[in-house]
């Protein structure tokens, strides 16, 4: 093993690296190592995973729908080898325009309804495969899939290294993209922005006047016709802020560095264009009407926040200061709300009256307690110096674990119990996994297969002073692992890493009152750099090799 030691005057740390057969955390971590271990066990025992034949190939299915099975990689990737073989299947279904299809269904021995269903909107919109009998369809209302398949293929990427999988979906990737720039139904030529019509957030209905009946009905809840009202929301912009970025990595990983270039500078594009359309001075609005907002709809859209708030600062789409007031928004919600809900997490705030299509307040979208967004904020909230308050968070999820024999309902009541009607579990699952990996345990793959890796040890916002972790992709093992020492008397850090790893960056919390850091690693002395993360602060080492030594004292 591989040792590095870091010094900052007054306190000592210690961190180790090693690879093992399973993303875990040992005994030391306390609760946290037990919600992950129980997240992961109901991931698997009241998920969605099994394979699944399709065009005559085996695939690996997470949860039926894709951008949901995309949403959930973010936790299967730590355990599971095949990331391709499910989202293949959807790119090789991809429209002439550029267009994916949300989900599939087989009308085999089955009730022909979703076949009537599909007949009442636009033939692009669905797809039947009489050979296979199958059928496919796409939400009208949703604009995410182009820029969620890019994330899904660069998960994919970067937990394998396939090369020839990132070359044969390249163009697709490039396809849908520019279909999202360049359909009359996606695409603002006014905002250069991605639209859509005014549903809750990223979700896949809009509420329908009270009204319509029948299939007049259905087709106003999730349509979307040149002259449906529409407007910006930010969250399908920031996504597509973050497939344009990730795109010119994937570019330049097969060598293509003009492609990579151009999607560089298209991101720049769309970052600037978001922060400065869709920013209301405190968070992302929850939409920028480009038309009115229908009348039967009571909301203000640019005083309301959505959940995307949460994807967005994931995604690397505002400032570290604008983080910093999305996550005081939704402190500041959770004070307002405390007596009536035991977290903030709603999927708009405040939620629209008297109802929102078929939800009352409180249901669903509207105003449900979503772990989805809190496993978001969580991760957020690490990451930008609020590390207090996404310990808050992990807490809050423990209790509603507790209330729901270790698992954590898609969605769930302001007293923490589960609605009947919900989102899949996994998706608050997984982003509570993510949570606890790359935000408490801190451990970041800034490459891929993690050649290159941050480490940034947060059990000391937990009141953890000794612990392991081991952490890794299901199609290569374990990649990292790391023991952390924190001794409060001498006010030092230890950690001692192993793993496959060649290049990485040790972040270790400056504890409150300490001023500076020494380091040394392999008993050698090295450079300490401090860096302020709004309210928080890192002592920061750089270093190469995997098996290494690290003390770190503060003073």
């Amino acid at each position: 093993m591989k040792k590095i030691k870091i010094l900052l005057p007054g306190l000592f740390f210690i961190i180790s690296i090693a690879t093992f057969a399973q993303t875990t955390f040992d005994e030391g971590s306390g609760m946290y190592g037990t919600m992950l271990n129980d997240l992961k066990k109901s991931l698997y025992e009241n998920g969605r995973v099994k394979k699944v034949m399709l065009d005559g190939k085996e695939r690996l299915m997470f949860v039926e729908w894709v951008r949901d099975h995309i949403h959930t990689m973010k936790a299967y990737k730590y355990w599971e080898k095949d990331m391709a073989s499910y989202i293949d299947f959807f790119m090789g279904r991809q429209t002439p325009k550029g267009m994916y299809f949300d989900y599939w269904d087989s009308y085999k021995d089955k009730n022909v309804g979703q076949l009537f269903f599909t007949n009442c909107f636009p033939n692009e919109f669905y797809f039947v495969d009489v050979n296979n009998q199958n059928f496919f369809f796409r939400m009208p209302i949703e604009a995410d899939l182009e820029y969620l398949l890019v994330e899904g293929v660069y998960t994919n990427w970067q937990t394998t290294g396939d090369q020839a999988f990132l070359k044969q979906w390249l163009p697709t990737l490039v396809k849908g993209m520019k279909y999202e720039m360049s359909d009359p139904l996606r695409w603002s030529s006014k905002n250069l922005l991605v639209k859509r019509p005014y549903s809750i957030d990223t979700w896949d209905f809009t509420s329908e006047p009270d009204s319509l009946k029948s299939v007049e009905r259905l087709l106003y809840h999730i349509g979307n016709l040149p002259e449906t009202p529409k407007g910006i929301m930010h969250g399908d912009n920031s996504g597509m802020f973050q497939a344009c970025k990730q795109l010119a990595v994937l570019f330049g990983a097969v060598g293509q560095t003009d492609a990579a270039r151009e999607w560089d500078l298209q991101g720049d594009v769309f970052r600037q264009r978001l922060n400065s359309i869709c920013w209301n001075g405190k968070f992302y609005a929850h939409f920028i009407p480009e038309e009115p907002v229908p009348s039967h709809i009571k909301t203000d859209p640019v005083n309301s926040i959505g959940l995307s708030n949460t994807y967005s600062m994931n995604r690397g789409a505002p400032t570290r200061e604008m983080s910093a007031s999305i996550i005081q928004t939704y402190q500041e919600i959770g004070e307002k709300t405390k007596s009536e809900s035991m977290a903030p997490w709603f999927g708009i705030y405040p939620s629209i009256h008297p109802h929102f299509g078929k939800y009352a307040v409180g249901e669903y979208m509207n105003g449900a307690v979503l772990p989805l967004v809190g496993g978001e904020l969580c991760k957020a909230a690490f990451q930008n110096g609020f590390e207090t308050y996404a310990i808050e968070q992990l807490k809050v999820a423990e209790q509603i674990m507790d209330k729901n024999n270790r698992t954590l309902p898609g969605c769930v009541n302001g007293d923490g119990t589960a609605q009947k009607e919900a989102i899949p579990d996994e998706w608050g699952e997984a982003a509570f996994v993510s949570a606890l990996v790359e935000g408490l345990a801190g451990v970041v793959d800034k490459s891929i297969l993690f050649q290159e890796v941050e480490i940034s040890p947060r059990w000391y916002f937990a009141g953890i002073e000794k612990t392991s972790v081991n952490v890794g992709y299901g199609s290569n093992g374990n990649q990292v692992s790391y023991s952390y020492e924190f001794n409060p008397k001498s006010n030092q850090v230890k950690i001692s890493t192993q793993g496959r790893f060649d290049k990485f960056t040790l972040r270790v919390p400056v504890p409150e009152r300490m001023k500076s850091a020494t380091a040394s690693i392999n008993g050698r002395n090295v450079k300490v750099k401090v860096d302020q993360v709004n309210q928080s602060r890192y002592a920061v080492v750089n270093g190469v090799g995997n098996t290494n030594s690290v003390i770190i004292h503060f003073r």
